[in-house]
């Protein structure tokens, strides 16, 4: 299974990323259910990697946060580009991440080796679309702030028109003192 854990938006976040999507004049719009936000992407990994996994982020404890979204990227190149708002990188955020790696590399997994910028996906663009339009579009968005208060563990299966997320695991985050 090709796996990714990510943060759960909640309705009224992903009502507002949606409400912000209808806006836009071109692209592939992020399906309603696809909205999140990705902490790790694990890759392909087997039936037992997964229940490794799992199990331990089952025991996993953190707080819920709160995060706001604002400021555009666009990431990718020429084949295929995704238009993002950036989340504010905040310390419980890079905190619960650090957690979740932790975990991941005791079980003996290793997360993809990228920079982390914390963003959620709601756009795709062909090759090397003009993303202007898009980017007019988000130019003052700022979507939160809005409380997370869980993570999950997601199988995507890749199809030709998008991926497909399947939540396998939600964990909660525990509420601030």
């Amino acid at each position: 299974m090709r796996l990714f854990i990510a943060l759960s938006l909640s309705e009224e976040a992903r009502d507002a990323l949606d409400d912000l999507q209808s806006r836009f004049p071109i692209g592939r719009p992020t399906p309603y259910e696809n909205l999140h936000l990705t902490l790790a992407f694990l890759g392909e990994q087997d039936e037992e990697t997964t229940e490794a996994v799992h199990d331990a982020l089952q025991t996993l404890r953190a707080p819920a946060l709160d995060l706001t979204l604002t400021g555009a990227s666009i990431f990718g190149g020429r084949h295929g580009q995704a238009v993002a708002l950036e989340a504010d990188g905040n310390a419980p955020l890079n905190e619960l991440r650090d957690r979740v790696l932790a975990r991941l590399r005791s079980v003996g997994v290793a997360p993809e080796r990228r920079r982390f910028r914390p963003h959620v996906t709601l756009a795709r663009l062909r090759g090397q679309a003009d993303a202007s339009p898009l980017l007019a579009v988000l130019a003052s968005a700022s979507i939160g702030p809005f409380a997370c208060n869980s993570f999950s563990l997601f199988a995507s299966t890749l199809h030709q028109d998008g991926a497909l997320h399947e939540e396998l695991a939600r964990y909660p985050l525990s509420p601030p003192r």
